[in-house]
């Protein structure tokens, strides 16, 4: 399961509590209040979406139908719980249709009926800092409160006032991210945000984000359906039978890097370990990792004069094969007798990587390097 698309998940989920408000004259102002509004008057919703994302292997669209609700329990810090389900009518890729997001505020099930697959876990274990970037549900559930964040803390500015989604006048706004916005959420790039909200009730209609690097996504409602109840029986997920029922826990483990050394990982891996040799003047090994999610990955890290990892990778479904940050150059360049590609950024992305497959692994070396360093690193590998 592609990661993107769920996170689109996550952006309707959190747009759907994002705005609400009633007033003569519309202004920015009143907007943003009332975006904080919703989140305190919206009890429960009802939506019908289609959703395109574009990122490269991510790229796909899907219509989905989405139920949420605020339940009556809170968390340790007092916060109404939301409960989601979230269902894929129609996709463009066949393994997508059916598959399925449930959270009961506390547990959630991610379900895949091509693989019969579900993985399973609390919500809270999900969103503890040290789970592993490779978990799905965990990666969902951090993109949710990002995009929170990102909504609060951004400037808004009306473009239009004579808008209509799904036969709903509407106001079509952007959101531009403040400077500290930026720095808290570490945000490479700039995020482009555009919305489209409803004038009856200032609901979120249509949404289009562009997050540079992470992708786009294109958004619209066909149908909403606001505070008309939802059945507290959507929330709850039953595994269909036979189905591999996954611990999410198991899985955010298993996505860790393990610290190792470097002779037990060639000792421990099932293809060739390479390192440079000799090392560049000024430059140390600081750890070894290990990754088992998805295919056996072994990362050196390195610092000094200049700061790179080296990745080695059986992955199964490859590693690191997005495409280039916006306004990097790319290149097809030959590394040990081998085609790659050489990436450099530009701007305040300063930095290449350098990437190439050998012998059925695929390497990169990438950190503050010039194009030259990095292809002398790669050459060195033995």
């Amino acid at each position: 399961m592609r990661m993107l698309r769920f996170i689109a998940v996550a952006l309707f989920t959190s747009l759907l509590f994002a705005a609400c408000s009633q007033g003569e004259q519309i202004t920015a102002e009143k907007i943003i209040e009332g975006m904080k509004q919703t989140r305190e008057t919206t009890r429960d919703a009802h939506v019908v979406a289609e959703i395109t994302t574009d990122g490269g292997q991510e790229s796909g669209s899907f219509v989905l139908e989405l139920w949420t609700r605020k339940s009556d329990k809170r968390d340790a810090a007092g916060k109404e719980l939301v409960q989601t389900r979230a269902k894929v009518l129609e996709a463009s890729k066949d393994d997508m249709v059916g598959s399925e997001f449930v959270s009961d505020g506390e547990t959630i099930w991610l379900y895949n009926p091509k693989e019969n697959k579900v993985i399973t876990g609390k919500l809270q274990d999900l969103k503890q800092g040290d789970v592993g970037t490779q978990d799905p549900t965990a990666q969902m559930m951090r993109m949710q409160e990002q995009l929170q964040k990102l909504l609060d803390g951004s400037d808004l500015e009306i473009l239009s006032d004579n808008e209509s989604v799904a036969g709903r006048p509407a106001w079509k706004v952007q959101l531009t991210p403040k400077a500290e916005t930026t720095e808290q959420l570490q945000l490479s790039s700039v995020v482009n945000t555009t919305l489209w909200i409803g004038k009856d009730r200032y609901l979120p209609l249509k949404a289009s984000v562009d997050a540079g690097d992470l992708g786009k996504l294109d958004g619209a409602v066909r149908e909403i359906a606001v505070d008309e109840g939802v059945d507290g029986d959507q929330f709850t997920f039953t595994p269909p039978a036979g189905a591999e029922i996954v611990d999410a826990a198991e899985l955010a483990k298993q996505a860790r890097p393990q610290t190792t050394t470097l002779e037990d990982a060639r000792t421990n891996a099932s293809f060739a370990v390479l390192s440079p040799d000799p090392l560049p003047q000024g430059i140390k090994l600081d750890e070894v990792q290990v990754l088992s999610m998805g295919g056996e990955t072994v990362i050196q890290n390195y610092s000094g004069t200049a700061s790179f990892s080296l990745v080695q990778s059986k992955a199964r479904d490859g590693f690191d094969d997005r495409g280039a940050p916006t306004g990097a150059q790319t290149q097809t360049v030959t590394v040990r007798g081998e085609t790659g590609t050489l990436i450099t950024g530009a701007g305040n992305d300063q930095g290449t990587l350098l990437r190439w497959q050998e012998n059925g692994v695929t390497i990169i070396v990438a950190g503050t390097l010039n194009a030259e360093q990095a292809q002398k690193i790669a050459a060195s590998l033995k």
